[in-house]
């Protein structure tokens, strides 16, 4: 009786450790980790990083089955696993038979609904964020599929709830239900120097990079000790523009620039740093936000989609416009009064503690549970 009341799920995420680009394959894996722990059982299916198959069992509810990338596997045109040899290779690996699909990735569209079709199972998306390339792209048109199949479309935030409705009325409106990511402190507080700055995220134009790096031009001139490390990713020729950018300002001897790294890292860098800018023009939610809190550093950030959710004036130092004026305002505020930074550092972790993991992996449990619930009646 227990077994049949016991949670099995299949998670599907193009990202998952150790192969974790952004926050998508963070909150994949932390959630996936406290389900289990919480009982649950969890076959994970996701994107490998070489060309053989390797199946792990980190414990007795978790198993991850990660995927060559070729051709027999994934289709590169339609950026999509091929359902049906996923399948066969679930049933060859003797994966067990889920009574909920959890996707992640637009990539296992196609594998979601085959498997919510042949299981008779309810299938759940979080969207972490609309798709960056277009609804008629590759990635698009899967999230459409997603939309369309899903019994629930789990958003981080309000703000992504409404963005999704608007753009998807009658595929979303009435699926929506909005469950935060969680987090994991790994340092109690900041130790560095509050001139030593640092920046995480994905290296593109909506992060509002460029107007940080125009902003330490400006600090510069009036705090010669100001320095500023920017850790992550984008296209090449985006990069090179921002390295262009700093060397046309003559700050390149000030910016330290590193690729990512496994997130773990990441975590404990958090505290040799002291402050988190995060001068974003829109989120969904921002993890990174929600890490520096809980780290104890503070936190200079924008308000701008999910983050209002969170980020407020007893937490943060507020970057009011994303411009090099209005970021280099805000971190001066955050320099010029060290005993509300302190006050703010105590709020933040106080926040913070409002999203643990184990709380956000009960809110999926439960809805898990509902919908497990509605397909048996």
């Amino acid at each position: 009786m227990e077994e049949k009341r016991q949670l099995k799920a299949w998670v599907l995420s193009y990202e998952y450790q150790p192969r974790i680009i952004g926050g998508l394959g963070i909150v994949a894996t932390r959630l996936t980790k406290a389900l289990s722990k919480a009982g649950g059982k969890v076959t994970v299916l996701c994107a490998g990083s070489s060309n053989q198959l390797t199946k792990t069992n980190p414990n007795s509810n978790l198993s991850i089955l990660r995927l060559p990338k070729n051709s027999r596997y994934f289709s590169r045109t339609k950026q999509s696993f091929k359902a049906s040899s996923i399948l066969r290779l679930a049933s060859r690996m003797g994966c067990m038979k889920p009574n909920v699909i959890h996707v992640h990735s637009t990539e296992f569209a196609d594998t979601a609904k085959l498997a919510g079709d042949q299981f008779r199972i309810p299938i759940v998306y979080t969207c972490h964020s609309m798709v960056s390339q277009g609804i008629y792209s590759p990635w698009g048109k899967n999230q459409t599929k997603l939309f369309r199949i899903s019994r629930r479309i789990v958003v981080p935030s309000n703000w992504l709830a409404k963005a999704t409705k608007k753009r998807y009325p009658k595929l979303a409106k009435a699926k929506i239900a909005v469950i935060p990511h969680g987090v994991k402190s790994v340092s109690k507080k900041s130790h560095g120097a509050r001139t030593n700055l640092l920046y995480v995220g994905r290296l593109i134009p909506s992060k509002g990079v460029e107007s940080l790096l125009k902003a330490i031009a400006l600090l510069s001139r009036n705090q010669d000790r100001v320095r500023l490390t920017i850790m992550g990713s984008g296209k090449k020729s985006y990069q090179k523009k921002l390295r262009t950018l700093a060397s046309q300002l003559g700050i390149a001897k000030r910016i330290r620039w590193i690729k990512s790294r496994p997130h773990n890292k990441i975590q404990r860098m958090y505290a040799s740093y002291g402050a988190v800018i995060v001068p974003s023009k829109t989120e969904s939610f921002c993890l990174v936000a929600l890490e520096a809190m809980a780290n104890g550093v503070p936190l200079v950030s924008t308000r701008s989609g999910g983050l209002q959710e969170f980020v407020s004036i007893r937490n943060a130092q507020i970057i009011r416009t994303v411009s090099s004026k209005g970021i280099a305002q805000a971190i001066k505020q955050f320099w010029n009064n060290p005993s509300q930074t302190r006050k703010r550092v105590i709020n933040a972790r106080s926040t913070a503690a409002q999203y643990k993991w184990p709380a956000i992996a009960a809110r999926y449990q439960s809805l898990f549970r509902h919908l497990k619930k509605e397909t048996v009646q």
